[in-house]
């Protein structure tokens, strides 16, 4: 099959290269945060769940790329798989990070603005292992009905319907009629799609803006400082007396350093991910000429589809930048990896003398009080470490 240009151009060349980057992107925030030290935090365990949901919404998405958004099969199996699973399965782990993204959002939320009910909201019903099976159930339920209806059809046939049963086609040449085009017209796929669409783009872009309107305010009425604005504001009173410990201080800079991280990845995730939203609602049909011939609304489309894998790449970019404590594990788990693979003792002959290594003078930081090092564990509270 003759493919139109732009579909060979985002689909066999750009979104490759975005998948790849967001499959390494997302094994190394899980190879991080899965670090004793970082992973009993309660915030660093939605962050996890996060990378395995982009991980897994990266993997589930090379078929869509294999057959060049649904326009060609090689075989009936595979027509048959992106018929059922092949868009499905892949929205389903878009729509679970999604979901996760809110839930560390309203964290936040609560944790700024009402501090006294965000231990209950950490228990039993509402506890991480109960929400994570909710957030799947939703996921994977919204998208059932179009994961059970469709058929693979012969592009020989000229009545590509839904109830088609073939199971043979000279050509070889198969057409999926997935469950997001069948019966595309009548009112009940209408209106399911706008539920759809309602659940999985439109409901967390208003928790999100909520959320994040709210700690915006939050951080210019001074409830939240972020961590240099805190930093500055510490040394500023520090001839007052300290009736802060260093230890209050320490907390502000981690419920700082974990907003600024929400703001970046919710604005982020509305900025990138409405393009899709607009055409899915608004410009999206059956496109039955779509694989072989330009469209202009197609192309919001591929944009679209871009965007979004692209936003799921910047995760581990926004805890770089932001949660120094990822950034100084990470770093540390490739000097360890670079010792452990080198051949013969890498420690220099002035490190022998002064009898430290970068471990053991890490280690020593952290117990001087060094900032730039981690701090211990068991320092930190229970929601960031």
């Amino acid at each position: 099959m003759v493919l139109e240009l732009s579909l060979r151009v985002v689909y066999r060349g750009v979104l490759p290269v975005v998948v790849a980057l967001g499959v390494v992107a997302s094994l190394a925030t899980i190879w991080v945060l899965a670090q004793p030290g970082l992973r009993k935090a309660a915030a660093n365990r939605y962050f996890l769940a996060l990378a395995a949901f982009d991980l897994l919404h990266f993997l589930f998405y090379i078929p869509i790329l294999v057959s060049a958004c649904g326009c060609t099969f090689p075989n009936y199996g595979s027509a048959y798989y992106f018929t059922h699973f092949g868009w499905t399965l892949a929205a389903s782990f878009h729509g679970m990070g999604t979901y996760t993204l809110v839930l560390l959002a309203l964290d936040r939320f609560v944790g700024v603005w009402f501090p006294t009910a965000f231990k209950r909201l950490q228990r039993p019903p509402f506890a991480f292992t109960h929400r994570m099976v909710a957030v799947v159930v939703l996921s994977v339920g919204v998208h059932v009905p179009f994961m059970s209806h469709g058929n693979v059809v012969c592009a020989e046939d000229e009545n590509i319907i839904c109830s088609s049963n073939t199971t043979t086609c000279e050509s070889g040449a198969w057409v999926s009629v997935n469950g997001y085009v069948c019966n595309y017209d009548h009112p009940w796929h209408i209106a399911y799609r706008h539920f759809q669409s309602l659940i999985v783009h439109w409901l967390p872009y208003a928790l999100m803006y909520v959320f994040n309107v709210s700690l915006v305010i939050a951080v210019s009425l001074g409830k939240v400082r972020f961590p240099r604005s805190a930093a500055k504001g510490a040394a500023d009173h520090e001839h007052q007396g300290a009736a802060r410990t260093g230890a209050q201080q320490t907390k502000r800079n981690k419920e700082g350093i974990l907003v600024a991280t929400m703001i970046a990845m919710t604005a982020s995730y509305v900025l990138f991910t409405l393009p899709i939203a607009i055409f899915l609602t608004g410009f999206a049909d059956t496109g039955t000429e779509r694989c072989k011939y330009y469209n202009p609304k197609e192309m919001l489309r591929h944009i679209g589809n871009i965007l979004q894998l692209a936003e799921r790449v910047l995760h581990i970019f926004f805890l770089l930048l932001i949660y120094p404590r990822f950034r100084r594990e990470m770093m540390s788990l490739v000097r360890r990896r670079s010792a452990t693979t080198e051949e013969g003792d890498t420690t220099s002959p002035d490190d022998q003398r002064s009898g430290s290594s970068p471990l053991s003078s890490a280690l020593h930081s952290a117990k001087t009080g060094d900032s730039n090092t981690p701090p211990s564990s068991h320092f930190m509270e229970s929601d960031i470490s």
